[in-house]
């Protein structure tokens, strides 16, 4: 696992590198969540506040900034390692075919790669029957919103609330490939299932740490996660080895997974939309736009809209933070796969519905159950700590400059007020205090 050279600035998500950090605060202003400080110098992430968006990350120009994850050498201690791969590992690849990649997997250590077609099938299914549904019974308020971001989840949970009950209660598709797959490889191996362990191969910080993970019923189906640019360079040395021998993934295995065009095409904005049966669906993409977006619903608009898809990485998932090839770049290899798989799909309704209506379906979680599950711990302001923020506000009078450390003024007194800040820490007011000692004399 990644170790911060100073741990006492690391939280179960984000690692900062104080000596690497050079003190510019672009991460502080970057965060949605006013989750950073800069106090003294030093960076400080607020774990309750994070919601692992990476931001953070993509904006460091120093790279003081890394995303706690497991690296290979983990595979050793474990019985039976088995790989979750994520749809926009194949975008990585020009001109490789995804069993090929799945086949590269396993020989940098994995005992399996599983992918996730068929799951991203089921979950589509699920979700058209779901609006089926709900436009006869209204259950759920119009436009509903996609649940496959998990930032977007805990960016509801901690800034709209009020959202909460938009959300579609199905499950996300790698969490049933991980519950289905302990299954079938505990029955394979003839193992317990506590010897398995599942690593999620992801282009998403959000998906590092089980913690806060989708529904109640997902947390802790996926044991360890790895970020796409922790395996890239060992997957493309073995595809260039078995490329040099000949070795091709269809003889490796009687029957190779069916990768579906719904697959390839679900890590770029628009994808996951692209493969639904309805015409009142929209796709935003990036944080600020989303961001944007949210407001909007909340105000009211776009109750006309069924379903909406919502990304916190530019273009979507190809832009997360964790991939290793430029997000342009594996969306065109995205569209150039496309064409030798098409967008049709590989499984049957009649197989999809049962299995929809028994595991999937989560209609029975509430907005307080989603609320606790996602929502970030906000630290609860007094009337009286809030009269003292008003009147540290009025002796500022600052520009939100962030020179203190904090993102914004009214952050920086409400840290104040709860003992994280000194007011002395405010250079305005310093300032101000100098220039009246050089009046006086």
């Amino acid at each position: 696992m990644t170790i911060s050279a100073d741990p006492s600035q690391s939280s179960p998500y984000i690692t900062f590198d104080t000596a690497l950090c050079t003190g510019c605060g672009k991460c502080i202003k970057a965060c949605p969540t006013k989750a950073i400080r800069l106090y003294n110098d030093n960076p400080t992430c607020l774990t309750n506040n994070c919601i692992r968006c990476g931001e953070c990350l993509r904006v460091c120009p120093a790279g003081a900034i890394s995303i706690t994850t497991y690296e290979l050498e983990a595979l050793r201690k474990d019985k039976v390692s088995i790989a979750l791969v994520s749809p926009v590992l194949y975008s990585q690849f020009k001109g490789v075919m995804p069993n090929d990649i799945l086949m590269a997997i396993k020989k940098i250590g994995f005992h399996n790669a599983m992918d996730p077609s068929s799951y991203i099938e089921m979950f589509l299914y699920a979700v058209e029957e779901y609006i089926a549904k709900n436009r006869i019974t209204g259950l759920s308020p119009w436009p509903l919103i996609s649940p496959v971001c998990p930032v977007v989840m805990s960016l509801i949970a901690y800034q709209f609330p009020n959202l909460l009950p938009h959300l579609m209660p199905i499950m996300r598709p790698v969490f049933l490939l991980a519950k289905e797959t302990r299954e079938r490889i505990s029955w394979e191996y003839k193992i317990n299932k506590d010897a398995i362990i599942l690593y999620h191969l992801t282009p998403c910080p959000a998906k590092l740490v089980p913690i806060r993970s989708s529904f109640a019923r997902e947390i802790s189906l996926v044991d360890r996660t790895m970020g796409i640019k922790d395996v890239y360079a060992q997957i493309s040395v073995q595809l260039n080895q078995m490329k040099k021998n000949g070795i091709e993934a269809s003889m490796d295995g009687p029957e190779p997974p069916k990768i579906s065009g719904n697959c390839l095409r679900w890590g770029t904005a628009g994808g996951e939309i692209a493969g639904i049966d309805s015409d009142k669906t929209l796709a935003v993409s990036g944080l600020r736009e989303t961001i944007t977006y949210l407001e909007k619903i909340e105000m009211g608009l776009f109750k006309d809209i069924e379903y909406i898809e919502f990304r916190i990485c530019p273009e979507g998932c190809v832009g997360g933070a964790l991939n290793a090839v430029d997000k342009y770049m594996a969306k065109n290899t995205i569209l150039k796969m496309l064409k030798k798989f098409g967008p049709e799909r590989n499984m049957p309704l009649d197989k999809v519905l049962p299995r929809y209506e028994n595991i999937w379906a989560l209609s029975d979680m509430t907005p307080d159950e989603l609320q606790r599950i996602f929502g970030v711990y906000k630290e609860h302001i007094s009337i009286e700590q809030l009269q003292e923020i008003e009147k540290i506000l009025k002796q500022i009078q600052g520009k939100d400059c962030s020179i203190c450390g904090a993102p914004d003024c009214r952050t920086f007194a409400e840290d104040v007020v709860t003992g994280k800040a000194k007011l002395h820490d405010c250079v305005m007011l310093r300032k101000r205090e100098t220039d009246k000692v050089l009046e006086n004399k």
